[in-house]
């Protein structure tokens, strides 16, 4: 009898402790764990949870520095029969707050230092790591629960239960949580591990936090496989490239910022290449054409998978390495077992138009958490679908704008509401960028709109850039030279602000709208 596949994450962990029970499943540092000891930890939290009182559905927030710690954690809520939170450890005590508040956390998991910085009454239970700061009878320390051994099994789930909610910042108003069942995040981890090939013998560089989508399935994918996940904290080049060679990672997955602190060490890349580095992987942005060819020099064993995804549905596009020709705007196809719709007016696009992304497939999440109006405008009945079944199935409409070519490749345009009006021209910001960094003087680029002040065309195109190492500030000159030759005039930025470096979101990525936010502000307090 064939056995049945995993339903939840507690299953894929039992899974992996039955089939590689005795292999590593996480390196914290010097700390190492395999799965029959991650699995124990999980089972102790899990019942100190239901001792505290967490109910099958409650959520449970983790409030923590990327460590073996939070990991424990999202298995052990799971194994509760209750949702975790993963709430990232760069955000403060009023976006704490906030999360806490709005999805009704029963118990809190965090860092005695985060700890402090919170209301005392911010939630019921909470389990500390490391020094308690007071001695209230609510907090435990979490390492001396996990450390005992024991406890009932699991509660049983289904596919259908709440797995975690996910937080995701829009350009306006607060975050909303994403809310994922237990088979999103399973069928999840089958089709990434599936396209990517992973292997028992698979070595994941987890850099992106796990309150990010693409984060998390690091972890997923690693326990469908059997894999192991190496945390790592600091975001330093150096420290990223010595965790690369030390660990031997074999895959890594990243964020256009992040390669771009991986090509800081190109001397060293070159003279001492990463030969065990298999696969790499970017989402949450394009990488701009120049630094994929400088990827492409510099890992010429490495296969490179350029992909799409939107927190709201995981993963939806990949792009296999040997269609990179193509280029770094080019998105591939769907994931298996996932259909992606291409929308204009309620039909169909052609060939060639550009119409919305809507993702089709069983990694659509079940909405927003406690945001009916929001899930109703972004959650949608199919609009290909049959009258009959029109009302049966949701799908989820991205907000990205894309064009599929005659062979069926998808093509990233840009995001409907960062789209630049300009004298008549829809201008993408990532073409922009793209160009800037294709100078060879740009390190990370961000361009935006603002209000045209002589009110002719309606938006002006500015950027903000921070340069290469060996460039200075008197170069910017160089840079406008080389858009004026190589754009379309009213592609070239108004203005090119210089910064050291750009500000980043919580999930690593360029924060566009404070960007834009902080030139505005700048713009309005200079007198005329």
């Amino acid at each position: 009898m064939t056995a049945r596949p995993p339903a939840s994450l507690d299953e894929l962990l039992d899974a992996a402790v039955g089939e590689h029970g005795d292999r590593t499943a996480l390196i914290d540092g010097e700390l190492q764990l395999t799965y029959a000891e991650l699995a124990a930890r999980a089972a102790a939290l899990a019942a100190a949870l239901v001792e505290a009182g967490v109910a099958k559905g409650d959520r449970v927030g983790i409030y923590l520095d990327k460590n073996w710690q939070s990991v424990v954690a999202m298995l052990g809520v799971s194994r509760a029969g209750a949702a975790f939170v993963n709430i990232n450890a760069a955000l403060k005590a009023a976006q704490v707050g906030y999360i806490a508040n709005d999805c009704d956390i029963r118990v809190l998991i965090a860092g005695s230092e985060k700890l402090a910085s919170l209301p005392a009454d911010a939630v019921p239970t909470t389990f500390h790591v490391g020094t308690r700061p007071t001695d209230s009878p609510d907090w435990r320390n979490f390492d001396d629960v996990v450390a005992t051994h024991g406890g009932d099994g699991p509660r049983r789930l289904i596919e259908t239960d709440l797995a975690t909610i996910l937080y995701t910042s829009g350009s306006t108003g607060m975050p909303k949580g994403v809310a994922f069942s237990q088979r999103n995040l399973v069928v999840g981890a089958e089709i990434v591990s599936s396209y990517l090939e992973n292997t028992p013998d698979d070595r994941i560089l987890s850099v992106l936090p796990f309150s990010f989508d693409y984060g998390l399935n690091q972890l997923t994918t690693a326990i469908r496989v059997g894999a192991t996940l190496v945390l790592q904290r600091s975001q330093l080049p150096g420290d990223l490239l010595r965790s690369l060679r030390r660990f031997e990672i074999t895959g890594v997955a990243g964020v256009p910022p992040v390669w771009s602190l991986l090509l800081r060490n190109e001397k060293s890349l070159e003279e001492a290449p990463l030969t065990s580095l298999r696969y790499i992987t970017n989402s949450g942005g394009r990488i701009p054409q120049a630094n994929l060819d400088r990827l492409r020099r510099l890992l010429p064993g490495t296969k490179i998978f350029l992909m799409y995804g939107l927190t709201e549905a995981f993963r939806s596009t990949f792009l296999p390495p040997d269609e990179i020709d193509r280029g770094s705007e080019c998105i591939g196809k769907p994931i298996p077992n996932t259909e992606i719709l291409v929308i204009k007016d309620g039909r169909a696009a052609e060939p060639g138009e550009v119409g919305e992304l809507v993702h089709r497939g069983p990694t659509v999440a079940l909405g927003y958490w406690g945001n009916p109006a929001e899930t109703e405008r972004r959650y949608r009945p199919n609009p290909l679908a049959p009258p009959e079944l029109l009302d049966v199935e949701r799908v989820v409409y991205s907000g990205d704008l894309v064009r599929r070519d005659e062979e069926g490749f998808l093509y990233f345009v840009g995001r409907n509401d960062a789209m630049i009006k300009s004298g008549g021209f829809r201008i993408s910001p990532e073409e922009v960028e793209n160009l800037l960094i294709a100078s060879g003087l740009v390190q990370e680029a961000c361009a935006f709109g603002a209000p045209d002040p002589d009110e002719v065309v309606g938006e002006v195109v500015i950027a903000t850039v921070s340069l290469r190492a060996e460039v200075s500030a008197d170069d910017v000159g160089r840079v406008r030279e080389y858009l004026v030759a190589n754009a379309p005039t009213y592609m070239v930025p108004r203005e090119i602000v210089v910064v050291d470096e750009l500000p980043k979101g919580a999930t690593g990525k360029i924060d566009r709208p404070a960007i834009a936010r902080a030139y505005l502000d700048r713009v309005a307090s200079t007198p005329a």
